[in-house]
């Protein structure tokens, strides 16, 4: 089994590390820089407050600025620790402030021509802007740097793209074989019930289930509300409508859509099946399909992943449209999957 990078989460204890390499005022102040960094990236916090006691003098414009800032202030006490360096490029993406990171990409090629992530990523930029000739430059480098890596990467943006161009598919199939049905979660309103969005997933869960009875059928997500996860509530729906407790295998530990199909990879290659039947929102489906079939591949299985929405939009021809904001995130998520998402310690 291949080892994923992107499903290993550490947060990095700097204390020891940096008290050597620097003096003990810039040791502990990149510590509190990089703890609040972190912080806001996990979880968020007071921005004002930030911006008073961490930042004093610079205005800060919300959650993923205060993520940015931190790093960009390590990087300069640090400049030599080109982590951080990845670390505000990662924030000026998830700010959707691609100019930006890209500048942030250059900086480190320039300080480490070598850097295969750094290029990796001006070649993702390319796609994600739809630049041919922006991506294929980024691509020429970066098969310079290691040809079946780059190979690797253009079979995965090759992908990408084959999946973005497909029509939504509504309907439920009955196939053949060892089948999992995967049904992605949604947050849970702030009393620990279901909202519509996973709903309405879950009505498209149910019929699969109802159309493959010997399917195993796996629910996700792990935000509790009210003391429940979205994994709990969807497995409750599905047994109160019929479906057998012990065909339900509940994935509860993930934050997000990466979390999501790295969790739920790691079943699959533990429970085998030969088929995938994901289910999500058509507004989702593009991405979440993305990443699966990643993380799959990943780990050395070939389960053909069939794709069932549950419909959010006016129309199948609305819900086929893509705009930029979308190819941004599949973009940037599926990097993520891949291992090339760098906050100090966080490689997701």
């Amino acid at each position: 089994m291949k080892k994923i990078a992107a499903a290993t989460i550490a947060l990095l204890t700097l204390s020891t590390s940096l008290a050597f390499a620097y003096d003990p005022q810039n040791a502990e102040r990149i510590k509190t820089l990089v703890d609040t960094g972190m912080q806001y990236y996990w979880s968020g916090g007071d921005v004002k407050k930030a911006e008073a006691e961490i930042f004093k003098g610079i205005t800060l414009h919300g959650r993923y600025d205060v993520v940015e800032q931190s790093f960009a202030e390590a990087s300069k006490l640090a400049p030599e620790r080109l982590d951080f360096r990845f670390a505000v490029a990662s924030s000026q993406i998830l700010q959707k402030n691609l100019d930006g990171a890209r500048a942030t990409y250059e900086e480190i090629l320039a300080k480490d021509p070598t850097s295969f992530d750094a290029q990796a990523w001006l070649e993702a930029l390319g796609r994600i802007r739809n630049d041919e000739t922006e991506a294929g430059l980024a691509h020429q480098a970066l098969a310079g740097l290691d040809r079946e890596r780059a190979e690797a990467y253009r079979q995965r943006f090759v992908r990408a793209e084959q999946i973005i161009a497909e029509k939504p598919n509504t309907d439920a199939p009955a196939l053949s074989g060892k089948v999992m049905i995967v049904t992605l979660g949604y947050a849970l309103a702030k009393d620990g019930t279901a909202e519509k969005p996973l709903l309405d997933r879950l009505d498209v869960a149910l019929k699969a289930a109802q159309a493959n009875p010997t399917a195993r059928v796996m629910v996700t997500g792990g935000q509790p509300q009210a003391g429940v996860t979205e994994g709990d509530v969807m497995m409750k729906w599905l047994v109160e409508r019929g479906v057998d407790r012990d065909r339900i295998l509940i994935e509860d530990k993930s934050k997000d859509t990466v979390g999501n199909v790295l969790n739920v990879a790691n079943l699959i290659k533990r429970h085998t099946a030969d088929s995938v039947i994901l289910v999500t929102s058509s507004s989702h489906m593009r991405r979440a399909r993305t990443l699966l079939e990643d993380a799959l591949k990943q780990y050395d299985l070939d389960a053909n992943v069939v794709p069932v929405v549950a419909l959010d939009a006016p129309s199948v021809e609305e819900a086929a449209k893509v705009s930029a904001d979308e190819r941004l995130v599949i973009y940037r998520d599926l990097m993520r999957v891949s291992g090339l998402w760098a906050y100090p310690g966080v490689q997701q």
